[in-house]
C-alpha cells in the first residue's frame, strides 16, 4: 500500500522552488564531478548538508537525470518510514499494533503528500524515527548493538539537515530514560559512545567545509539554525501553524484523538481502569506508549516554538502520532471485531490512490514547468537562455544546461535569447526595456504566471529566420 502510493507520484513534475533546486543541485555535483562541495548555478551551495544531493546523484547514475529519479530518493524514504513503524511497534508491542500504527501512517495523506517532495524531510523523517525505534528498544531490551545503530541513524540525519536530527532523537530518549525506572544500566559511558557514533558519521563532511570555507561554514550553523530558529527572517508563522495541519492531514485517524484525551484524563481523575488493559504485556504497553507520546510531543513542541515554519518541518512527527494512535486503538479501545476497521483502511487506500493517479499529476502540471521548457530544447540548443526576474530551476534542470539571470535592459545586448519572464510587472518591465527595433515573440504553452518566448531583432531586419513554435 505505501509503494503504490509513493510510487504512484514519480512521474510527477518539479515543484518551484524547492524540488527543482534540490534536484539541479545534484544533476551540477555530478556534471562537474563535485562529490564533498554541493554547486548551484557555479557558488558553493553550504545551507543544508550533502547526504540527499549524494543519494540523488547515486540515483542518476542509475538511472539517468530524470525528475523521476531525483523523486525517488524520497518516495522510498516514505516507504521506508511506513515499513519501520510497523516493525517497531511489532517489537516494542504487538504484531496487531505495528500493523495498525503502520497503517495509519500509510493511509493519512499529508504523510503521503510531504513525504514524496523531493527535499530532505522525507530522508530526515527516516533517521530520526529509525533513531528513536532503534534506541528505544535499545533500552527495553538492553542491546548495545541496537544503542550504536540508533546513533549512527541520528548521524545520518545531521548530516541530512544539521543538528535539528541530534535535537529531535537525544531530548526524548533522555527524558524517557529519566522517567523510566528500568533504564539505570544506561550510564553516561552509553551517552558517550551515542556522541562518539553520531560525530564519527557527521563529522568528515562538516570538517571538510569548515576548511574549504570557513565562512560558509559559520554562516550555516549560525544563520540556518541558530537564527532560522530565534530571530527568524522568512516564512514566520504563528506557534499553532502545525496543529490544523496535523489533524486535518491524519483525518480521519486523528479523531482518536479525542476519545484517547478523554481517557487520559479519567485515567487521571481514577475513574477509568481500561484504558491500559493489555494482558500480560501492560507494563511494556504503558512505556512503549510512553515513549510515543513524549517523542511526539517534543517533536511538536520543537517546531512550534520555531520562528520559521514550513509545512515539511513537522514530518517526523507523523510516525510518532500514527503509532500512539495505532497503540491506543488496539489496547486502549481494545477492538475486538475488525471487520469495520479494515473497510475504512481499504476505503481510505482507494481514495488516497485516486487522489494520487488523478489530482496529484495534475496540481503538478498546474505549477510544474516540465513540459513548458521541455518544448523549447530545440531553441535553446542555439541561443542563450535567461530567466526574469530570478532563476528557476526547473529550466536549468530540463534542459540540463546553464541558465542565466539577466536585467531587463541588459537583455539586448548580447543578441537574441530564449527568455523566461514572470508575468505581470517583470514582463511590462521587459517590454518597455527593449529598444524600438526588438520584439518579444512568444513561443509554445504559457504558464499563468510564467511567458516564454524569444527577443530578437524584428524580422525586417533580422538575417536570419528562428525556428517557428512547433504546433
Amino acid at each position: 500500500m505505501a509503494a503504490t502510493l509513493f510510487y504512484s507520484r514519480l512521474g510527477c513534475e518539479l515543484l518551484e522552488p524547492e524540488e527543482a533546486r534540490y534536484a539541479e543541485i545534484p544533476r551540477q555535483m555530478l556534471e562537474q564531478g563535485r562529490f564533498v562541495t554541493p554547486v548551484l548555478h557555479g557558488d558553493d551551495y553550504y545551507q543544508k548538508p550533502p547526504l540527499l544531493y549524494w543519494l540523488v546523484m547515486l540515483s542518476y547514475t542509475i538511472f539517468g537525470v530524470h525528475d523521476w529519479a531525483a523523486r525517488l530518493v524520497p518516495c522510498t524514504c516514505g516507504v521506508f518510514v511506513v515499513l519501520l513503524a510497523y516493525w517497531w511497534g511489532r517489537r516494542a508491542i504487538d504484531c496487531t499494533t505495528g500493523l495498525i500504527g503502520g497503517l495509519i501512517l500509510c493511509l493519512s495523506a499529508r504523510f503521503v503528500y510531504l513525504g514524496g517532495m523531493v527535499a530532505m524531510d522525507a530522508p530526515l523523517c527516516l533517521w530520526v524515527t529509525a533513531a528513536l525505534a532503534l534506541a528505544h528498544l535499545a533500552v527495553t531490551e538492553k542491546r548495545l548493538a541496537w544503542w550504536l545503530l540508533s546513533a549512527l541513524a541520528c548521524g545520518l540525519g545531521v548530516l541530512t539537515k544539521g543538528p535539528v536530527a541530534a535535537t529531535l532523537v537525544v531530548v526524548p530518549i533522555g527524558t524517557w530514560m529519566l522517567l523510566n525506572r528500568q533504564c539505570g544500566r544506561f550510564r553516561w559511558k552509553w551517552w558517550l559512545l551515542y556522541a562518539g557514533v553520531t560525530v564519527a558519521t557527521a563529522l568528515p563532511w562538516y570538517a571538510t567545509a569548515a576548511l574549504r570555507a570557513p565562512e560558509a561554514a559559520g554562516d550555516f550553523f549560525w544563520l540556518h539554525n541558530i537564527v532560522r530558529y530565534l530571530a527568524p527572517f522568512d516564512h514566520e508563522k504563528p506557534a499553532w501553524f502545525y496543529v490544523p495541519g496535523l489533524v486535518a492531514g491524519m483525518l480521519p485517524w486523528s479523531l482518536l484523538l479525542l476519545p484517547m484525551a478523554r481517557d487520559w484524563i479519567w485515567r487521571w481523575r481514577g475513574s477509568a481502569a481500561r484504558f491500559y488493559e493489555a494482558g500480560p504485556n501492560e507494563e511494556r504497553t504503558k512505556r512503549a506508549l510512553k515513549f510515543f507520546v513524549i517523542a511526539f510531543a517534543w517533536c511538536l513542541l520543537f517546531f512550534s516554538l520555531s520562528g520559521c515554519k514550513r509545512a515539511a518541518y513537522i514530518l517526523p512527527a507523523f510516525p510518532l502520532l500514527a503509532m500512539a494512535l495505532g497503540t491506543y486503538l488496539v489496547h486502549g479501545m481494545a477492538v475486538t471485531h475488525w471487520r469495520r476497521w479494515v473497510w475504512g483502511f481499504a476505503t481510505v487506500y482507494v481514495v488516497l490512490l485516486v487522489a494520487s493517479l488523478q489530482l496529484l499529476p495534475e496540481y503538478h502540471r498546474r505549477f510544474g514547468m516540465r513540459f513548458q521548457v521541455q518544448e523549447q530544447a530545440d531553441v535553446a540548443v542555439n541561443m542563450p537562455v535567461v530567466c526574469l526576474p530570478k532563476r528557476w530551476n526547473s529550466v536549468s534542470f530540463y534542459l540540463q544546461r546553464g541558465v542565466d539571470v539577466e536585467k531587463e535592459e541588459s537583455l539586448a545586448k548580447s543578441g537574441p535569447a530564449l527568455v523566461f519572464v514572470k508575468r505581470e510587472t517583470a514582463l511590462e518591465g521587459m517590454l518597455h526595456a527593449l529598444p524600438a527595433h526588438w520584439e518579444f515573440v512568444p513561443r509554445g504553452g504559457q504558464r499563468k504566471n510564467v511567458a516564454v518566448g524569444v527577443i530578437r531583432p524584428k524580422r525586417s531586419e533580422s538575417r536570419h529566420a528562428l525556428p517557428e513554435p512547433r504546433p
